[in-house]
């Protein structure tokens, strides 16, 4: 970092201990002079020195000597250095030593507010951003006015320069604003000014270190002062997309933008557009800044999340939420193999959180999915964890993945009874649904457990799993169900528990009541969105599950003919098993 000392009426940086050098040393009123004397521009390595105390900070002073100083600078006309000795071209290669020959991340110039002759230099021809800290009264507002326009000018042909604006209120007394005037000058300065962003604070600090000048940021960094300045820090280097923090500060503030979208938009979606592309040119090397740069792409609708997460991956980043990121891209786009690989590479990493790993394992190939619980990322999950995973790909095309993560999780012998109890009704849930109802009733029967023994879900998916294996209903087999109905119902009860028992009630020969609970789920229905279905074992929409009860209600009326959908899958499965054992 370099800073520069370009406050030529009043120069005062060196009187930082952190910014004088162990040797005074020339600065910028003699570079100048010096280039008026041999019409070139000098070595500006000449003219810089080190901070004794802080690495990496350079310092170009004002000047060194004040006697020769001030004989130096009166010699300078600063009007007719531009006007007839190219001085505008003289700055323009200081400023580009300052890129080449210093490699400076940043350069920060202590100027005036832009009245003097050299203040245009020092806002409008150096900069790339400008921080204006102004005491917030009526007079800095009139004086500011016109040096703000002037800077904003620079964006008009045939300069088309835009330089970035930090509004800073300093010097703010620290004090209850009970009649809203802090406020009210805040407006209209951000008015008179035009600018939206809310405007930095300084408040005044009293204290007598400021007596010494003291570094706040480094001498006392917990204190507000040292916070504020650290505020005024972050937000520059927040609008500097070189600056790779600055690239990783713009991501995360358009985030922001789409978790509160009352704000409103910072750019428009061509301007975004043109930043993000922006971005891509200056990291182009940094995989993680292409990782965020395609994940906001992707979360503002535009089209090239996919090819920027090609790119990060390219550039060795590797992590897991990258694959996951472009598997689902894959898939909207139609790819569902290059979605599956991708999946598959999330799976191989471990300790993952469980709902990524959940979001990796609904898009794997089904030809793996039998193997899914050897993968890395789910077998390093506990086995609550692993439960829940099987939950949630419980029904549908993950069902077989949910079926095999099951079947191991029971093989674990560090598992509770209260576990192993919730695994067991789950891996039912998904036999019967998968066609493997004798599994389902061999499971759920263990240790020659009797329909009495089991809990009230598991009882009513045996009778179910029974009925599909027998080809006929065993009403003792559903009293277990409707001696639990007796004990009364709440409002709460979900339209899966109702339909249940209209099943139920039907099955040991109660017409009336099975039909009073074919209406209530139907009811119920309507507030749910995605409902299990027993007459499927899967889960539903709600137009498929009002068609169920429709189905139900038939079954009820008399139609013998009528019987659960998921039995078609059982009849299919039975005919395999048989076919094979022919072979």
């Amino acid at each position: 970092m370099l800073a520069v000392d370009f406050d030529l009426e009043a120069p005062g940086l060196d009187t930082f201990s952190v910014l004088s050098p162990d040797e005074p040393a020339p600065g910028l009123v003699e570079y100048v002079a010096r280039y008026l004397e041999t019409d070139a521009a000098p070595d500006a390595r000449e003219f810089i020195g080190a901070s004794p105390t802080v690495n990496n900070l350079l310092v170009m002073p004002s000047g060194a000597s004040r006697k020769a100083y001030a004989s130096n600078f009166g010699q300078i006309d600063w009007q007719a250095l531009y006007a007839e000795r190219d001085g505008y071209l003289l700055f323009e290669d200081l400023k580009e030593q300052w890129r080449k020959n210093i490699e400076a991340d940043y350069v920060l110039i202590d100027s005036r507010t832009g009245f003097t002759d050299t203040g245009g230099i020092c806002t409008r021809q150096l900069p790339d951003a400008v921080t204006v800290l102004f005491f917030p009264n009526e007079q800095n507002l009139r004086g500011l006015t016109k040096v703000v326009a002037d800077v904003r000018s620079e964006a008009n042909p045939p300069r088309n320069k835009q330089i970035e604006l930090h509004f800073v209120m300093s010097n703010v007394p620290d004090l209850d604003d009970e009649d809203d005037i802090l406020t009210g000058i805040k407006e209209r300065f951000q008015s008179g000014l035009r600018f939206e962003e809310e405007p930095l604070v300084v408040h005044r600090y009293d204290s007598l270190s400021l007596l010494n000048q003291a570094v706040f940021v480094r001498d006392r960094p917990k204190s507000r002062l040292a916070r504020e300045y650290k505020d005024i820090v972050d937000r520059i280097v927040s609008r500097n997309l070189e600056d790779r923090d600055g690239a990783m500060a713009f991501v995360q503030r358009h985030r922001r933008y789409l978790e509160r979208p009352w704000h409103g938009r910072e750019e428009s979606p061509s301007l975004l557009s043109k930043k993000i592309n922006e971005i891509e040119s200056l990291h182009a090397q940094d995989g993680e800044v292409l990782f965020q740069l395609g994940t906001l792409a992707e979360q503002h609708g535009l089209d090239k999340g996919e090819l920027l997460l090609d790119s990060a991956i390219e550039q060795g980043h590797r992590d897991p939420e990258a694959f996951m990121q472009r598997a689902r891209l894959r898939r909207e786009h139609g790819d569902l193999e290059g979605a599956g690989e991708d999946a598959i590479r999330v799976l191989e990493s471990t300790d993952l959180p469980p709902r990524l790993v959940s979001h990796a394992a609904r898009l794997i190939p089904d030809s793996v999915a039998g193997d899914i619980p050897q993968f890395p990322a789910i077998a390093s999950l506990d086995p609550a964890d692993r439960i829940w995973l099987a939950d949630t790909l419980l029904y549908g095309q993950n069902s077989r993945s949910s079926t095999a993560i099951l079947e191991a999780v029971l093989d674990d012998p560090s598992l509770s009874e209260k576990q192993r109890a919730r695994a067991r009704s789950s891996l039912a849930l998904n036999l019967i649904g998968n066609g493997r109802s004798r599994d389902a009733v061999d499971l759920l029967a263990y240790d020659g457990r009797t329909v009495e023994q089991m809990e009230i879900q598991d009882a009513f998916n045996y009778a179910m799993a029974r009925w599909a294996l027998d080809g006929a209903v065993d009403a003792t087999l559903f009293d277990r169900v409707v001696e639990s109905a007796k004990d009364g119902l709440s409002d709460t009860d979900d339209a899966n528990h109702l339909q249940c028992l209209a099943v139920a009630y039907w099955a040991v020969g109660d017409a009336e009541t099975g039909r009073e609970f074919v209406e209530r789920a139907t009811r119920k229905a309507a507030e749910e969105r995605m409902i299990f279905s027993c007459w499927r074992y899967d889960n539903v929409s709600r137009r498929e599950f009002r068609a169920d009860m429709q189905d139900i209600a038939a079954l009820i009326d008399g139609d013998a003919e009528r019987k659960p959908s998921f039995m078609n899958r059982y009849d299919a499965a039975a005919q395999a098993s048989l076919f094979e054992s022919v072979e």
